[in-house]
């Protein structure tokens, strides 16, 4: 990219840091009008495509991209992206491979790969990528806090924990984050570091529902029922068919000697899935504490 063709996406690319993506859209319509060989514009264009979920245009710009320039590593990152918002795996792991073939030290490559080495369940390859990526960027707080999730997804809450301070550190006040250390706090036993951070995640994001079910769950470990009731009745507002929601206001109900709309709650549950009336099977489902799997038991009993 010559020093002219940076000048010109510049202000671009601070649109697209402010989520103007049409602004940035129209902008980058006429540089390419201008200018059919300008591989960046194509590719930031498919990036503006792809956080409007248009990935139809976003393939288009992005494979016009690879067109111009079949080896640049940062294309084919953004295209192995758009192809894991597709469900395309194979084809998102071929581009993450060869974005490291053209690039052995590209962070982001290493980044994406780890997530993808995630859905497939792969947890230590994760796991190693995530390393990779925080040893080439260690302030980059998306790698920290992806790997910290990894070190959860496997009970290393003690390590997740680590990662997640770090990554506040570097990326400051982020629901998403204090959800996941509450979580970490809840799973080494400290509930009132938990519900502190499950706060502190629903203050700065008043629908965040993950929030709010996490600390149902604590106020249901601890007693306090009717204020677990109050959290999961928020979070099904939010969130009115996910069925650990549903499950937790049932049991909730339960716990408070309301049977009437714990049994109409969790028939609600077995209407989507059977196997709902095994409390076990609800239990490991939704990864629910011995206290919420024993009330279950009791309620099932009802049914």
């Amino acid at each position: 990219m010559t020093t002219e063709q940076e000048t010109k996406l510049t202000p671009i690319q601070a649109l697209m840091e402010d989520s103007e993506y049409d602004d940035a859209i129209a902008q980058l319509d006429a540089l390419i009008e201008a200018d059919s060989q300008f591989a960046d514009a194509y590719h930031l264009r498919g990036e503006a495509y792809l956080e409007l979920e248009d990935i139809k245009a976003a393939l288009h710009d992005l494979n016009m991209a690879l067109r111009l320039d079949k080896q640049n590593p940062d294309y084919l990152v953004s295209r192995g992206r758009l192809h894991m918002v597709r469900g395309d795996l194979n084809e998102a792991m071929s581009d993450f491979k060869r974005a490291l073939k053209f690039d052995p030290n590209h962070a982001d490559a290493f980044l994406e790969r780890g997530e993808l080495f995630r859905q497939k369940g792969n947890l230590n390859k994760a796991q190693a990528d995530f390393d990779e990526a925080v040893k080439r960027n260690p302030d980059n707080g998306e790698a920290v806090y992806s790997r910290g999730i990894i070190y959860a997804d496997m009970n290393r809450h003690a390590d997740a924990m680590e990662d997640y301070n770090r990554a506040l550190e570097l990326m400051g006040d982020d629901s998403d984050i204090y959800t996941s250390r509450g979580a970490a706090f809840f799973y080494l036993d400290d509930l009132n570091a938990a519900r502190e951070d499950f706060t502190k995640a629903i203050e700065l994001e008043e629908t965040n529902a993950g929030a709010y079910n996490n600390r149902a769950v604590v106020a249901f470990v601890r007693g306090e029922y009717e204020t677990a009731l109050k959290d999961y009745e928020t979070a099904i507002e939010l969130m009115p068919l996910e069925r650990i929601l549903i499950g937790g206001l049932a049991i909730s109900h339960h716990a408070l000697g309301h049977d009437e709309e714990a049994i109409r709650f969790w028939k609600a549950i077995l209407e989507m899935d059977r196997r709902y009336k095994d409390a076990e099977f609800a239990g490991k489902e939704f990864l629910w504490p011995p206290q919420l799997i024993a009330e279950a038991r009791k309620l099932v009993k009802k049914l």
